[in-house]
C-alpha cells in the first residue's frame, strides 16, 4: 500500500519538519483503514513516501494507492511507474471521489466512494479470478463496519498527529463542498466505544495529538455532546490527557454546554470555516448557518474557552470586488484568528458550484487539489482573473507579516485571560526530552533572525505574559507554527506567480471538457428518497428537519 507524497502546502508544515521531530503531520489513515479491512493471510505492508522512500523493485501482488487531489501528480507518476513494471495498480480514496476520470487511466482498478465494503468484494472476486476494473459504492456504509485502522503497519514515530473519525457527513449545503457529495447530509456516527478505543490504541502508540477528522464534528450536536463527554471522562482520567484538534460549524457558539464539553476534553484547537466576511457571498454560496452570525465575536466566544481557533477563508465569490482584500484583512485582525488558511474558490467537480458554474461557461480549467496556490478554475465576476490571483498573494503575504500575526495572536491569548473560566487545557502531552531541543530550535531560529523577526517572538512571549501568562507554553508552541506559515507565504505563495496546471491523458468519456465526470453524489441521492437532514439548534433539543429542503 502507496501513499504519495505531499508537495508543499499551508498543511505540510514542511518547513518546521526538523524543528518538531516528525517527517510527516498525519500518516494514510485510509489505508490504514483499508489494511484493517484485509484478510489476515495477506501480508501487507503500508509505504507512506512523505517519511520513507518507495521500493519500485518490490514482489507484490496488488500495489494499492489512496491520495487526495493534491497528490494527483506525484499519484500518477508512482502508479504509472508500477504498471510499467506489471504490477497490478489498484486506486481509491478522495481523489478518485472527485475525479475518477482522470484516475483511470492511471490504475486498473478504481474506487469510487467509501471502500469498507468494495475493497471486501474486490479481494473476494479477485482469488477467484473474475474481479471487475471499477467498484463504486453508492450506497452509504454503516460506521459500525469502519474498522480501526492498523496502526501496527505504520511507524507512528514519524508523525505529529493521530488520526481518528467519529462523523461522516455535514447537515450544510455549502455551494462549494464537495464532502456532502461524498459523504451526504446526513450525518453518519461511529460508536463511542469504538471512538474511545481507537484514542486508547494511539495513546498506547505513544501518540500525544490527536487530529480529528471529521469535516464538521457538531454536525450531529446530540451525538457530538455524548462523544465528548465519553471522551472528557477518558482524557481527563490520564496524567497526560491527549491534545485534540477538530474541524467545526461557528454555529457551535449558541451552545455553551458544548463548548465547555470541548473544553473539558481537552480540544486545544479548532477550525472554523468563515470564508467570508461579506453577507452576500455567505449567501451566494450557501453558507446560511454564518450569515445570521457576529462572526467575530463568536470567534472571540471559542477562544474564551482554551481554544486557538484557525479559521479557513475564501476569494473570489462572485460578490467579491476589489474591496473584499482589505474586507478580508480588517475582519481578520478585528477577529483576532490566529492561523488563517486563505484560499482561492475553486469549482470541485460534483459541487452545486461546480455545476451552475459549467452551465454558465465560467469553467476556465480543470480543477486542481491546493487552493492556496495562485490559481482558481473559475472565471471571477467583478474581477479579472489577474485582479483576483494578484489581490490573493498580496493579501497572503499581509496577513503573515510578523505584526499581524502577533496582532492576532495576543487577540486570541487575551480571550484565555479575560475569561471567567480558567485555562483548563493541556496542550503538551506527555514530557519528553526532546521537548527541550525543539524549544532551543523555535529560539535559534528567531534570535538569528533580522530584528522583525527577533521584536514578534520578544512581543509573543511578553505579550502572553502579561496577557495570561499560564498559557506561555503554547506560545512557543506556536511560535513553531508561525515559522512555517511565514516561511510558506514568503517561499511558496510570494515566489510562484501563476500556478500552471497541465492535464494529460484525461479520459474523455465524459460530456465535461475536463475529464472530472463520476458516479457518485450524495446529496442528490438524499433528495431522491426524501431522507432527512438534522441540524439541531442550540435553543431547542428537538431536531429541526430538513427532508428534501434546501439549506
Amino acid at each position: 500500500m502507496v501513499h504519495p507524497k505531499f508537495p508543499p502546502s499551508f498543511w505540510s508544515f514542511g518547513f518546521v519538519k526538523e524543528i518538531g521531530g516528525f517527517k510527516a503531520v498525519m500518516p494514510p489513515l485510509g489505508l490504514a483503514t483499508v489494511a484493517a479491512l484485509t484478510p489476515d493471510h495477506y501480508d501487507i505492508t503500508i509505504v507512506d513516501e512523505n517519511i520513507e522512500p518507495i521500493d519500485f523493485d518490490i514482489e507484490a501482488d496488488l500495489i494499492v494507492m489512496s491520495a487526495m487531489g493534491i497528490q494527483e501528480a506525484r499519484l500518477f507518476e508512482i502508479a504509472d511507474r508500477f504498471r510499467a513494471s506489471g504490477h497490478t495498480v489498484c486506486m481509491g480514496g478522495p481523489i478518485c471521489n472527485v475525479v475518477p476520470e482522470r484516475c483511470r487511466p492511471h490504475c486498473d482498478v478504481l474506487f469510487e466512494g467509501e471502500g469498507e465494503y468494495t475493497w471486501k468484494a474486490f479481494l473476494e472476486a479477485w482469488e477467484r479470478g473474475d474481479h471487475e476494473d471499477r467498484y463504486v459504492q453508492v450506497e452509504k456504509i454503516d460506521m459500525r463496519d469502519s474498522p480501526p485502522p492498523r496502526l501496527d503497519l505504520l511507524d507512528v514515530n514519524a508523525y505529529r498527529v493521530g488520526v481518528v473519525q467519529t462523523t461522516r457527513g455535514c447537515p450544510f449545503n455549502c455551494e462549494f463542498c464537495d464532502i456532502i457529495v461524498t459523504y451526504g447530509r446526513v450525518v453518519r456516527m461511529k460508536p463511542i466505544e469504538h471512538v474511545l478505543a481507537e484514542l486508547q490504541s494511539w495513546a498506547d502508540a505513544g501518540v500525544d495529538f490527536i487530529t480529528i477528522t471529521d469535516d464538521n464534528l457538531v454536525g450531529n450536536r446530540k451525538y457530538c455532546k455524548e462523544m465528548l463527554g465519553a471522551v472528557a471522562a477518558w482524557n481527563r482520567a490520564r496524567r497526560a490527557p491527549l491534545s485534540l484538534y477538530v474541524e467545526m460549524s461557528v454555529d457551535c457558539v449558541r451552545d455553551p454546554e458544548l463548548l465547555e464539553l470541548m473544553r473539558q476534553a481537552n480540544v486545544t484547537e479548532a477550525f472554523l470555516g468563515i470564508e467570508s466576511p461579506r453577507t452576500e457571498s455567505l449567501k451566494e454560496t450557501r453558507k446560511m448557518q454564518n450569515v445570521a452570525a457576529n462572526l467575530v465575536e463568536d470567534i472571540k466566544t471559542i477562544q474564551s474557552y482554551g481554544m486557538v481557533t484557525t479559521v479557513g477563508m475564501i476569494v473570489g465569490f462572485d460578490n467579491d470586488d476589489a474591496a473584499i482584500f482589505e474586507d478580508q484583512y480588517e475582519f481578520l485582525q478585528l477577529a483576532g484568528a490566529p492561523v488563517v488558511m486563505l484560499g482561492i474558490l475553486q469549482a470541485i467537480p460534483r459541487t452545486p458550484l461546480y455545476e451552475r458554474l459549467e452551465k454558465a461557461g465560467r469553467l476556465r480549467s480543470a480543477a486542481q487539489g491546493n487552493n492556496t496556490l495562485s490559481f482558481t478554475n473559475i472565471e471571477p465576476m467583478q474581477l479579472s482573473y489577474e485582479e483576483l490571483i494578484d489581490g490573493y498573494r498580496e493579501l497572503f503575504q499581509r496577513i503573515y507579516t510578523w505584526q499581524a500575526v502577533g496582532d492576532r495572536w495576543l487577540s486570541n491569548v487575551e480571550q484565555w485571560g479575560r475569561s471567567e473560566r480558567p485555562f483548563y487545557q493541556k496542550p503538551l502531552g506527555r514530557l519528553r526530552p526532546a521537548l527541550a531541543v525543539q524549544t532551543m530550535k523555535i529560539f535559534r531560529y528567531y534570535l538569528q533572525g533580522d530584528w522583525p523577526r527577533r521584536r514578534f517572538a520578544a512581543r509573543m512571549l511578553w505579550g502572553t505574559l502579561r496577557r495570561s501568562p499560564g498559557t506561555i507554553h503554547q506560545t512557543v508552541a506556536y511560535l513553531a507554527y508561525f515559522i512555517h506559515l511565514r516561511e510558506y507565504a514568503d517561499r511558496v505563495v510570494a515566489k510562484e506567480y501563476k500556478f500552471d496546471y497541465a492535464l494529460n491523458e484525461v479520459n474523455f468519456t465524459e460530456s465535461n471538457a475536463f475529464g472530472e465526470g463520476g458516479a457518485i453524489n450524495m446529496v442528490r441521492q438524499e433528495k431522491q428518497r426524501r431522507e432527512q437532514v438534522e441540524i439541531y439548534d442550540a435553543y431547542d433539543p428537538k431536531p429541526v428537519s430538513t427532508a428534501g429542503a434546501e439549506n
